[in-house]
């Protein structure tokens, strides 16, 4: 191999103190890694440690209870917004039903006022059609004031009237329920008049007859009001009672004075007045609401200046299970409000409250909860994922790193290549050992120095300027190979070298300095000197063996051409032989003329052995040597063999070798010399054409023989000469002695082979020849080309 044609091994060049200030991970990272490749979450998820994803099923139930508790309170808001909304409610529906109720006692006072005693029925209508329009308004009358003198035919004429005994009576029970303990009523004492309660509208009203001829003016618990009333000419409310069939009722009380007119002084009211209208309420019914969210309420009356007297009312207690836990109080607190209600005589304000307890959560709220936070959960997730395998991987590229370096640097120490690395200003970074033994220095010292105290290139036989290989990398940036005549001198010791100035880029992709690999080359030349001298001699005793080979073919030829050279000294030798014979039979042989006759025999004979003699310096004893043969390497043999004469004619060699081609029995060198004759026959006949020559061997397999073909684009064999090709000494060219294709042929069918020409359609002619596949007892495997 010439040593233009050597090139050094490459070795990327990794400076041991520069690497890993300027490689990342990421940079080395795959390009199908990332947090965005959808695909490849779960197989992120899945490398995460137990630990972290308990920690993130933790976190999701966590923020799910958040979510849900912020969604609570936000509801809780809402249901503040609706418990106002309620109370709101509540005291304009009191407020306006205390108006109805007003409305009656007015009404109804003017009615008493004017026609009381003289139209009973229409008193009794409008009774009738306010109990049936407002239920919560269950009794109404006018009772009259009867003094003590008017006492004895007050009660007779009632009870002439109701066909019942009639009298005056006072309750000493304080309001039991149902008022119905006879043991508690008597009859009223001597007074200076009396409030008896004798009319009771509408007819349901009649259930209440037990309570006809209490004196409501001296009653502990309606008496006050009924003094109130009479007192201020005004409305006023009575105490709260309990009612017979339960709850809780309590009266609107209006006094009625004689003429329609009250008196300026209370005292003078008193006498002037002459009854008082009253109108019995039930409390429960008076706040009675079908609206759902005033139903989960607890409502009472409160005195709005509380006194024994008067006892706050309970209206409604809704039956709602109350949360006892602090959690629950936190998220669902109890709600409470006091409503003042726009009636002066109305001594009672509005106390509504909502108890500590669950609301009602809409289905959706659980889910929105559910939902958010395993949204949130799952991208909290998958970010501790992303960063855990960049993690992983950053961990992975720096093992992998340090593992590259390491391998880096091994072979750096161990190679056989000199290299140096250095900055742009030529300052040394690094030379491995086998630099600092060939320029003879160590590498601690030579490390920071300049490249010109270590470095001493020089040219053999420069001609002509030589740029610097150095310089030339750092203008163009690329790659550049030291000259084939470059060599080093190191203090008087030169030594050949060969390698190549590389651009050291930095981690920005600018370049930040030089890469110096060469090497010695004198024992590699020295090596090759010693292959080329070898090859030399192979390639001297091939063509020796070739031309012995065409010597033997050429005799076994020209054999059957001089059979009659031989032929005719022995004839001869045989004619004078028997002329001896006949003149010894005569009785005086002439003695000269037997002596001439034996003379020319003898000279006839020494002919013969002289060419005998001829043929065996011509040819060897050696007999053809059959082996198995791969005819593959026979043609690549050949084409070695002649491709300086092929190169010198300007003659492109083409091959087409089939693979796993099988071996035949046959004589190597007579093989190869047939090639050889048909690629010179091919060669000599593209001469007498003028253009491109173009030469093309082929190997095949048909059934059980191979073909070996040869074809060249010369002028082609006309008929006559394709008939007559193989004859001896028949040749189409003037110098030829027309026993090269009878050779060839001879020894192919020699070899049980076939030897053909033709002429091809495109031009130019093909020689091709076939053996038999080589069979038993030697078996073929195939050789690969």
């Amino acid at each position: 191999m010439p040593i233009a044609d050597f090139q050094p091994s490459c070795v990327t060049i990794i400076p041991p103190d520069t690497a890993p200030a300027n490689m990342t991970p990421s940079e080395h990272a795959p390009a199908n890694t990332g947090f965005f490749r959808i695909r490849q979450w779960p197989h992120i998820v899945r490398e995460l440690p137990w630990r972290v994803k308990g920690t993130f099923l933790l976190l999701w139930a966590l923020l799910a209870m958040a979510i849900l508790v912020v969604a609570i309170l936000l509801t809780e808001e809402s249901r503040q917004q609706q418990f106002d909304a309620a109370s709101l409610h509540i005291k304009k529906t009191l407020e306006e039903r205390l108006l109805i109720c007003e409305t009656a006692v007015y009404g109804f006072t003017e009615l008493s006022a004017a026609n009381y005693g003289m139209d009973k029925l229409r008193f009794r209508q409008y009774a009738q059609g306010i109990g049936n329009r407002y239920p919560y308004i269950y009794l109404m009358g006018f009772q009259p004031k009867v003094s003590l003198a008017e006492r004895e035919n007050y009660e007779a004429s009632i009870s002439f009237q109701r066909y019942q005994p009639f009298f005056i009576k006072d309750y000493q029970g304080n309001g039991d329920p149902g008022w119905l303990n006879s043991q508690l009523w008597r009859p009223s004492p001597a007074r200076p008049f009396y409030i008896p309660l004798v009319d009771a509208e509408p007819p349901s009203a009649n259930q209440y007859s037990f309570m006809q001829g209490l004196d409501i003016l001296q009653d502990a618990i309606l008496g006050p009001a009924v003094q109130r009333a009479i007192r201020s000419s005004e409305i006023e409310i009575t105490q709260p009672y309990q009612m017979r069939e339960g709850g809780h009722g309590f009266g609107f009380v209006k006094a009625i004075y004689a003429e329609g007119v009250a008196p300026t002084s209370p005292d003078e009211r008193i006498s002037a007045a002459i009854g008082v209208i009253t109108v019995g309420i039930k409390a429960e019914t008076l706040l009675a609401m079908q609206s759902g969210n005033v139903q989960q309420l607890s409502v009472r009356l409160t005195p709005t200046m509380p006194t024994q007297a008067m006892p706050a009312i309970t209206l409604r207690q809704p039956q709602v299970a109350a949360s006892s836990s602090w959690l629950g109080g936190l998220l669902f607190p109890a709600r409470y409000s006091e409503v003042s209600i726009d009636r002066d005589y109305f001594p009672y304000k509005l106390s509504i409250s909502r108890p500590t307890s669950p609301g009602h959560i809409p289905w959706y709220l659980y889910a929105l909860a559910m939902g958010a936070s395993a949204l949130i959960s799952a991208l909290l997730l998958l970010i501790a994922a992303s960063q855990h395998n960049e993690r992983m991987q950053s961990e992975h590229y720096h093992d992998t790193l340090h593992r590259e370096r390491q391998q880096a640097m091994v072979t750096l120490e161990n190679i056989d290549d000199a290299v140096l690395v250095m900055s742009r200003d030529l300052q040394v970074e690094y030379l491995n050992p086998k630099a600092a033994l060939l320029l003879n220095v160590s590498a601690p010292l030579a490390t920071g120095r300049q490249l010109g105290e270590l470095w001493h290139l020089r040219f053999d036989l420069a001609r002509e300027a030589v740029l610097d290989p150095l310089q030339t990398c750092l203008l163009t940036g690329q790659k550049v190979d030291l000259p084939e005549n470059a060599y080093i001198d190191q203090g008087g010791k030169v030594f050949y070298v060969e390698g190549t100035v590389s651009p050291l880029p930095g981690p920005d992709g600018v370049m930040r300095g030089l890469v110096i690999t060469f090497r010695d080359m004198a024992p590699l030349r020295q090596r090759m000197a010693e292959a080329l001298e070898r090859s030399e001699e192979r390639l001297k005793q091939h063509q020796a063996e070739l031309a012995r080979v065409a010597r033997i073919n050429t005799l076994g030829e020209m054999t059957s051409g001089i059979a009659h050279e031989i032929n005719q000294p022995l004839s001869a030798i045989v004619s004078y032989n028997e002329a001896c014979l006949g003149l010894l039979e005569d009785e005086e042989p002439d003695r000269i003329l037997l002596i001439s006759a034996l003379r020319s025999s003898v000279k006839q004979a020494q002919r013969a052995g002289h060419i005998v003699k001829k043929l065996r310096e011509f040819v060897a004893s050696k007999q053809a040597e059959f082996v198995p043969v791969d005819l593959n390497q026979a043609v690549l043999n050949i084409v070695t063999l002649i491709e300086p004469e092929l190169r010198g004619h300007h003659v492109q060699v083409k091959t087409d070798l089939a693979s796993a081609l099988p071996l035949v029995f046959a004589d190597t060198i007579q093989v190869e010399q047939v090639i050889l004759n048909l690629c010179k026959n091919a060669m000599e006949a593209m001469m007498e054409t003028a253009g491109e020559h173009r030469l093309f061997l082929y190997s095949e397999q048909r059934g059980n023989r191979v073909r070996v073909g040869v074809r060249d684009n010369g002028p082609g064999m006309p008929e006559e000469v394709r008939s007559r090709i193989f004859q001896p000494f028949f040749s189409s060219k003037s110098q030829g002695m027309g026993l090269g294709l009878t050779i060839s042929h001879t020894i192919i069918e020699n070899m049980e082979g076939v030897l053909c020409a033709d002429n091809l359609p495109s031009g130019g002619a093909e020689f091709y020849f076939e053996l038999p596949v080589m069979n038993t007892p030697y078996e073929s495997e195939g050789v690969s080309v």
